[in-house]
This record gives C-alpha cells, sequence and structure tokens, in this order.
C-alpha cells in the first residue's frame, strides 16, 4: 500500500484529537498526487495530440505512411501503458470499496433476512384487518342496496297517489294532498340517490400507523412470469447481442433470419516486439 492510500484508509479523527487539521481535502490531495508522480505520462499525452495535427492530410507517399504507422504504433503503447498504470493506482481503491461494500452490506442483508417474517406477520394482520372492513362495507352495500330499492318503491307509490287525487280530486283538499304526496315522493327519490352513492363508495385501503409517523398498507403493481416465450409477440423480445456475435465469429454462421450479416473493416497498427 503507497503512502497515499494509507493516509486515505486512515480513520478520521474523533472529537478531543490533537492532530492538526487537515490542510487539503482528500480528493484534491489524490488528484495533486498523481498529477505529481505521472507528470511525464502527461506531457507524454501533450506531445503525442500535438503530433496528431502534424500528420500530413492526405498521406500521399510511403515515407509518410510508415512514419504515421510507427506515431500510431507510440500513441498506442502509450495508452497501454497508461491503462496500466491506471490499474495499479485503482487497485487499492476497489479492495477499500469491496471492504467498504461487505463491511456495510452484510449488516443489512441480515438485517434484511430478519426483517422477512417480521413483515409477513405485519402483512397477516393488515390482510385480516382489510378482509374485516370487506366484509363490513359489503354488508353496508347491501343495507344500502335494500335502502334504495324501498325508497324508489315508496317514491313511486307516493307520486302514483299524487297522480289518482289529481285526476280525481275534486275538492282543495284533494288538491292539498296530492302536493303533499309529490313531495313525500320527492324526499323518498332523494332518499334512494342518496342510497345509491353510499352503493358506489369503495372501502378505504387499510393503513396501519405507528406511534411515530410510521405507515404500513399494501402496495399493488402489476408484472408477469414467462409461460411460453414462443408465445410472447416480437417487439417485446429482445436481441441477445453477444449470443449473435459468438453464432457468427465462433461458428461461422452467416445466415440469421431477420439479420443482414456482412464483413467490416477497421485499420489495425501494432507496433515493434
Amino acid at each position: 500500500m503507497n503512502q497515499f492510500a494509507s493516509s486515505i484508509a486512515a480513520p478520521i479523527p474523533g472529537i478531543g484529537h490533537n492532530k492538526p487539521a487537515e490542510a487539503i481535502d482528500r480528493i484534491d490531495a489524490l488528484t495533486d498526487r498523481l498529477a505529481g508522480i505521472h507528470r511525464e505520462l502527461v506531457v507524454r499525452f501533450l506531445d503525442l495530440e500535438l503530433g496528431c495535427v502534424r500528420v500530413p492530410d492526405p498521406i500521399e507517399s510511403e515515407e509518410d505512411a510508415g512514419l504515421t504507422t510507427d506515431f500510431v504504433a507510440q500513441c498506442q503503447v502509450h495508452i497501454r501503458d497508461t491503462e496500466a498504470a491506471h490499474k495499479q493506482e485503482k487497485e487499492f481503491f476497489l479492495k477499500a470499496g469491496k471492504a467498504v461494500d461487505a463491511f456495510f452490506k452484510r449488516r443489512c442483508e441480515n438485517l434484511t433476512l430478519a426483517l422477512v417474517p417480521v413483515v409477513a406477520r405485519l402483512k397477516a394482520y393488515g390482510d385480516q384487518v382489510a378482509e374485516t372492513e370487506r366484509r363490513r362495507h359489503e354488508i353496508a352495500r347491501l343495507a344500502s342496496e335494500e335502502d334504495a330499492r324501498l325508497a324508489i318503491e315508496e317514491a313511486v307509490r307516493h307520486r302514483a297517489e299524487a297522480e289518482r287525487l289529481a285526476r280525481e280530486g275534486t275538492s282543495d283538499d284533494d288538491h292539498r294532498r296530492a302536493a303533499e304526496y309529490l313531495i313525500l315522493a320527492e324526499e323518498a327519490n332523494e332518499r334512494a340517490e342518496a342510497a345509491r352513492l353510499q352503493i358506489l363508495n369503495s372501502p378505504v385501503p387499510t393503513r396501519i400507523r405507528g406511534d411515530y409517523g410510521a405507515t404500513a398498507y399494501v402496495a399493488r403493481t402489476w408484472t408477469f412470469e414467462v409461460i411460453d416465450l414462443g408465445q410472447v409477440p416480437r417487439e417485446y423480445v429482445s436481441l441477445d447481442v453477444g449470443a449473435v456475435k459468438d453464432a457468427i465469429n465462433k461458428d461461422g454462421i452467416r445466415n440469421i433470419s431477420g439479420l443482414r450479416i456482412f464483413r467490416s473493416e477497421s485499420l489495425r497498427i501494432r507496433g515493434a516486439a
């Protein structure tokens, strides 16, 4: 482990320590360290990038083509060397990241596993409460349907009596009673409408509320499982690019229905061994 990696791995001092305050942010310190250690690598990058600008355009002679080939090979070597340095610098941080992940994830996974039966018991209680509420709502719905039916029948009787009195009645008292029956019919219609609205009400989703603000409820989402892949419409089936490339390059397959297989070309340059 290099010196900077040791400082990164060191714990942050707690309250009451007698160590001096850090003068620079750790990320800035890492950037400065990389710039100092790999200064020649960066300078070489700049030189090679400037060299790309000086390559003749177009290349018209064998000499220029040879020089350009050597130049590209030098760039490729420098890129490979840089990638190796990158891998070496990052190795400690990759291992440190795995150690941090293991420290925290193991505990989270253990607690998540321990919570499974607890959540199952809580859901069972919620399902029981929801079933009780569903039954209560069903009883109330049936009662509302009966209330609506009786109110409609009452409204029909009152309206029929009002129409009979209006048609057959001859006295002022008959006309007054007809008006009263019409009022009773309207009131019965209003009760029937109120009962119909009650029937349309949906049961309120069950929620379990804790003493400190937590709420448990059942979330319902749609998902799927594959029963017969051959029956799945084509627009929902993705192409396995890796399998197709293996078939073409390793197995030599040149004809796949629905695909155009063709040869692509690119210039590759190898440096001197």
